[in-house]
């Protein structure tokens, strides 16, 4: 992994803006991408909302060789309720992971978990600015996009509106986190913090920090990462991004690619 703070300091400069803008500044689409954090905004009564990571690359260099993973159409469809209240069903997509040592090279592919979750905003559907969410993972995927066995976690998302149209983000999270063996859970926590400014009223971006400790039985590891996205409101209901990612710890993939839409109907 090779990391210049003086060049991770001048992108977040240039990029620190939001995955979310003010209702003000953009059309009204309701989306969860890009980026790490959780809004806590949620969708209005009867609206749907389908959201696409089209293509997720990650890889990670070492000594002994390289990592690939390249996933595909990993999907989550979001339905408003009402009284700021949603629910979200997701299905990972295919997973191809790809390990070099040496002159050994070994692929593993696979379709990924699906998972439900339910997130109520305290406030209204739009301006929320707590909100909780609940979710759980179904094993219906296989190694490398599925996890093996069931799994569950806590998110409270929370946005703050400062100054000059700036959004502070924060999304703390404690997961029952699947076994890397397939079978049983452990702990993991942590919390994502990120910045996030419309840059006009149709592109946004976000710069955002994460750090999560997972506490599994086979080893016990520290993912951090910097997260950099943008967002382009193509139509009112119609999104393009693309997401950045570098990893800050060596149990974080180096560098991660991710290019996605969202939909809504």
């Amino acid at each position: 992994m090779h990391w210049s703070l003086r060049t991770g300091l001048a992108a977040l400069a240039l990029v620190a803006a939001p995955a979310m803008a003010r209702a003000d500044d953009m059309p009204d689409l309701s989306v969860n991408r890009p980026g790490l954090d959780t809004p806590p905004t949620t969708l209005s009564a009867g609206r749907v909302v389908v959201e696409v990571s089209a293509a997720d690359w990650e890889f990670s260099t070492s000594p002994a060789g390289r990592d690939d993973s390249l996933a595909f159409a990993d999907t989550v469809v979001r339905l408003g309720l009402g009284h700021a209240t949603e629910i979200e069903v997701g299905l990972g997509g295919w997973t191809r992971q790809r390990s070099r040592v040496g002159a050994a090279v070994s692929t593993l592919s696979g379709l990924g978990d699906a998972t439900f979750a339910v997130r109520h905003g305290f406030g209204g559907e739009a301006d929320a600015k707590v909100a909780v969410e609940g979710f759980v993972s179904a094993p219906v995927g296989r190694a490398p996009g599925g996890a093996g066995d069931w799994g569950a976690g806590l998110l409270l998302p929370v946005a703050l509106p400062l100054m000059a149209g700036f959004t502070l983000a924060t999304t703390p999270e404690i997961d029952a986190a699947v076994n890397a063996s397939g079978h049983g859970r452990h702990l993991a926590w942590g919390s994502v913090v990120g910045l996030s400014h419309a840059l006009t009223r149709t592109v946004c971006a976000s710069a955002e920090v994460s750090a999560f400790r997972d506490e599994d039985p086979d080893g016990a590891s520290t993912e951090s990462r910097l997260a950099l996205a943008a967002a382009w409101h193509a139509a009112p209901r119609l999104q393009i991004d693309v997401e950045f990612d570098t990893g800050l710890t060596h149990a974080t993939p180096d560098h991660a690619l991710i290019v996605g839409f969202a939909r809504q109907f």
